[in-house]
């Protein structure tokens, strides 16, 4: 019994615990599984809180597109260099073998899954655990979208949050886009490499052709980048120095930033295309045969790497186009103009520019033979750089001619040695316990910066080459300026930091190495800039900018330098408006000074003054005492009114003007309404090329103004025309009046002292003006045809820095540049002259219809607008032939002659000119009677005769 209880007891204590711990095991597995969905719920929960709201509808649509820019034919130029090179395309175009490769390789069950693969995560995680290490991730094609394009900041993260927001986006997608839909937005945002969004681009940047003609073989390549573009893109970007021939194949090079960068093949590539192929071949997608002949196909000599610039121009002309897409985008969005150059380079906008390739080539050939034209035109010199008219120190410095002390380029030579340091003598530093100071004046403290002067030297070609240096970054708080010494102390503490920062060698001499103290690129001198334009549509035809040849958005002397004009704005400052206002090539200008200073002015540079002649010859001989005399005749304000007309200044915006005007709050301010800007051109800041070039094509034009314009219209990523850019025309003058400018131009090159230099060679007839200034800073030749209107300026960055030739270099430079681009053309040997053009005999002194004692010319005028008055200053008077005064009563008959005067109205009076005389002044009529025969003296020669005849003698027996 009692053993029979025993077991009983036994079994029962045995049964329940079992029992009890099963159900507590259980209970406690229910517990753990529901509270760990809940933490892992309240977590998933707290992560996707943050998921930005997404439209996948958007997804295509939102997406960066890269902007194209086209020539004047429509044929592409280049893409607009941003981070992100992308062209849309639809599913239709993708061939399926790329839908496959990349189904492959990337998400076999992409077609089954909606949107996350619960298989595959679990496959994933088997293997990897298997492994030791990841070695598969589970992300969807679905999830990859999700990422490239909702989290692009946190794609290279590994972390559980970016999956569940991945894995959240990814059904959110899958719940609105079909297969298809999901497909062709993966497509067009995966990552290729080498700045390649999507297949499209890739397709052009790998092998230079649309995505459609991809071959098999090529489509797994692409596939296969995506595990790594770094390891798997097809080439990689090397710099030249880097470049083994033995080891590497070239496959092509392209232009970073301005830096040239080769291309060599990436035989990873290949490698992981295997890979691909096998997959495809394993999911049923291709068949051994065709595995085989994809493996089989030579994917290095396929590549043929793609040119985002497909032109091997300069950056001239397309950043100008840039830069007027982007003020037109602003204005047509209504967005600040940052906004719209952010949205000219992703918005996947179409550009039609303006400019020939083939004039811009043959200009940017030109330029490329600056030197050797130079030398041609100006000859060699021996004790200047070519063009160079500088003054030095005794330290070689380039210093300004009105002061000496001012030194504008330091000595390159000794300021660097050849390993560029930067070298200090011993009087020009000191180490003490504050650290060390800097006593050079080639140094200048900013707030956290020291910033080093420029320096130049002397190339090959014997062209002055100018340097900037990089400024010294130190920090705010590293060091201090001493003002009464001018002197820079650096701290000790930065000193200690950056042992490197100085050595002193056994001359005394501190060397601060290249990394602190970098020389940059230097800048060839002088400069020039061209514009070219089609006058009849405004239409910028070629452009350049400068003689820098590499990098983009370079400073731009064509379009954005501001330069003194000279003698280049006398026609479209006044003697075109004057022709507007009604006044003929036969109206006359008084080439006489004035008085401003106490001084005669302005001076000619002919060195003599003709005294009145008439426009044309004003023009011909550049008179800058005529054009004074001119702006009298026309009025400040007509002449800002016609500059306004033709562009260069808008009274809207005077800020924006490059000519300045008056200022009525505050009338001592420089400006340039004045004799010196507005006759001579001497302005406060100048004009550009661009400019001036636009302000002539408006004669060469009929007298209608076309705002230039370097592109026709901008079409978005949909084809619609956004911006039409239609001529914007303003009416200037009649087209008699712009008739009249063309004739009196054509005159100026016909006979003007350096304007002759810039005749055609083909017997093109052509028109225009020099410009020089003062200081001989600036030379300009500004000139048309009936084909195009052409502006040429030449002169140092640096206006202090003068030039040792006239405009006759610019003339002569111009003539060649004419001559290239109308080489093709039917020579033109008059302009068509309009109706209402009439010849009219003029007195050649006062433009007056003549008298019959007027020397004449046959001018030209506008019908109706003829001179009507009579000349009345040509006048005869009776004179003594010994005195040349005129006759008294006392002059003997025999001595007296009827001469033709010309009498200058008003009265010519020498002392309000500085007493200088122009040369027509001894033509007038004598102002004195004669002194030779007075009543005295005619008294003692009546008393010698009577006392040798014994009486007088009448007049007549004299």
């Amino acid at each position: 019994m009692s053993t029979n209880k025993s077991n009983k007891k036994g079994d029962n204590k045995s049964g329940f615990t079992i029992g009890k711990v099963l159900k507590i095991l259980l209970l406690s597995l229910i517990i753990v599984f529901i509270c760990g969905g809940l933490v892992l719920g309240g977590i998933t929960l707290s992560i996707i809180k943050d998921v930005p709201e997404i439209d996948p509808n958007t997804i295509v649509a939102s997406l960066d597109q890269t902007s194209t820019i086209y020539d004047d034919n429509g044929e592409l130029l280049e893409k607009i260099q941003t981070l992100e090179y992308r062209t849309i395309v639809g599913l239709d175009k993708i061939p399926q073998n790329l839908q496959n490769a990349f189904i492959a390789i990337e998400d076999e069950r992409f077609l089954k899954h909606p949107g996350v693969d619960i298989i595959g995560i679990m496959s994933s995680l088997k293997d990897n655990l298997i492994a030791g290490h990841t070695v598969r991730g589970a992300s969807t094609i679905t999830q990859q979208l999700a990422r490239n394009v909702y989290l692009p900041d946190t794609a290279t993260e590994q972390s559980l949050d970016r999956k569940i927001k991945e894995a959240y986006l990814a059904l959110q997608i899958e719940s609105i886009l079909s297969k298809d839909q999901v497909m062709e937005a993966y497509l067009n945002t995966i990552y290729l490499g080498q700045g390649a969004y999507g297949v499209a681009e890739a397709s052009q940047t790998y092998f230079s052709k649309d995505v459609e003609e991809l071959t098999l073989a090529e489509c797994a390549l692409f596939a296969g980048i995506v595990k790594s573009t770094t390891n798997y893109q097809p080439f990689k970007r090397i710099f030249p120095a880097d470049y083994n021939a033995n080891e590497m194949t070239l496959l092509g090079q392209t232009d970073v930033l301005g830096q040239t960068m080769y291309l060599v093949y990436n035989s990873k590539s290949v490698d992981r295309q295997k890979i691909v192929l096998d997959q495809m071949e394993k999911v049923g997608f291709i068949t051994t045969d065709e595995k085989n002949e994809a493996l089989n196909e030579n994917i290095e000599t396929s590549l043929k790497p793609g040119q985002r610039k497909h032109h091997s121009l300069t950056s001239y002309f397309v950043d100008y186009v840039k830069t007027q897409a982007t003020e037109a985008l602003a204005e047509h969005y209504g967005i600040k103009e940052s906004e719209a150059q952010a949205k000219l380079f992703t918005g996947g906008y179409k550009i039609y520019s303006t400019i020939d390739v083939e004039m811009q080539t043959k200009l940017e050939t030109i330029y490329e033979d600056f030197s050797n034209i130079a030398k041609s035109i100006a000859g060699s010199p021996t004790r200047h750089p070519l063009l160079v008219g500088w003054a030095l120190d005794k330290s070689g410095n380039v210093v300004d001619k009105e002061n000496a002390n001012r030194i504008i380029y330091y000595n390159k030579g000794n300021l660097f040695n050849e390993n560029f340091d930067l070298l200090l003598p011993s009087s020009n530093y000191e180490v003490n316990d504050q650290g060390l100071v800097l006593k050079s004046s080639i140094f200048r403290a900013a707030k956290d910066k020291i910033m080093i002067a420029d320096c130049y030297g002397v190339n090959q070609d014997n062209n002055m080459v100018v340097y900037s240096v990089a400024p010294i970054g130190i920090g705010e708080n590293q060091f201090t300026k001493n003002d009464e010494e001018g002197s820079i102390t650096i701290s000790t503490s930065f000193l200690k930091d950056n042992p490197e920062f100085y050595t002193i060698d056994e001359n005394g001499v501190l060397h601060i190495p290249e990394q602190y103290a970098r020389i940059e690129s230097g800048i060839v001198q002088p400069q020039s800039a061209t514009v070219v334009m089609d006058h009849s549509t405004g239409e910028i035809k070629a452009l350049v900018g400068g003689r820098d040849v590499s990098g983009t958005m370079i400073l731009n002397r064509a379009t954005t330098s501001k330069r003194q004009p000279g003698s280049a704005i006398k026609p479209v400052s006044l003697y075109y408006p004057l022709v507007a206002e009604g006044y003929g090539a036969g109206e006359t200008v008084d080439d006489a000074p004035g008085m401003y200073g106490g001084k005669a002015w302005p001076r000619n540079d002919y060195g003599r003054y003709y005294g009145l002649i008439g426009f044309r010859k004003a023009l011909e001989v550049s008179s800058n005492a005529g054009a004074v005399n001119a702006l009298d005749k026309l009025g400040v304000d007509k002449s800002m009114d016609y500059l306004a007309k033709m562009g260069m200044y808008n009274p809207d915006e005077p800020s924006k003007s490059s000519i300045v005007a008056a200022d009525p709050k505050n009338p001592d301010a420089p400006n340039d309404e004045n004799p010196s800007a507005l006759s001579l051109g001497g302005m406060t800041k100048g004009v550009t090329p661009l400019e001036i070039t636009a302000a002539f094509a408006t004669m060469a034009n009929d007298g209608e103004y076309i705002k230039p314009r370097a592109f026709t219209k901008i079409v978005d990523s949909n084809d619609n025309i956004i911006v039409e850019n239609k001529p914007k025309t303003t009416e200037v003058s009649t087209p008699q009046a712009a008739y009249i400018m063309k004739d009196m131009l054509k005159s100026v090159t016909d006979n003007g002292a350096y304007a002759k230099r810039a005749k055609l060679s083909n017997g093109m007839i052509t028109s225009g003006k020099t410009g020089t200034t003062q200081d001989q800073a600036d030379v300009w030749f500004v000139g048309f045809t009936p084909y195009y209107t052409i502006g040429t300026w030449i002169g140092n960055d640096s206006p202090k820095i003068t030039l040792d030739t006239p405009s006759k270099t610019a003339a002569s430079f111009w003539k060649l540049i004419g001559d290239t681009i109308h080489e093709d053309l039917e020579p033109i040997k008059e302009f068509v002259e309009p109706d209402g053009i009439v010849k009219v005999k003029v007195c050649s002194k006062s433009g007056k219809l003549p008298s019959g004692s007027c020397s004449t010319i046959t001018e030209i005028y506008e019908e109706g607008k003829v001179p009507t008055e009579k000349c009345d200053q040509h006048v005869y008077a009776t004179v003594c032939s010994v005195s040349g005064k005129q006759a008294s009563k006392y002059c003997p008959d025999s001595l007296l002659e009827s001469r033709l005067f010309f009498k200058r109205i008003p009265e010519y009076i020498g002392s309000e000119h500085g007493n200088v005389y122009p040369e027509d002044y001894s033509a007038n009529p004598p102002t004195g009677t004669c002194d030779v025969h007075t009543k005295d003296a005619y008294d003692e020669y009546q008393e010698a005769i009577r006392n040798f005849f014994g009486r007088p003698l009448s007049r007549d027996n004299d």
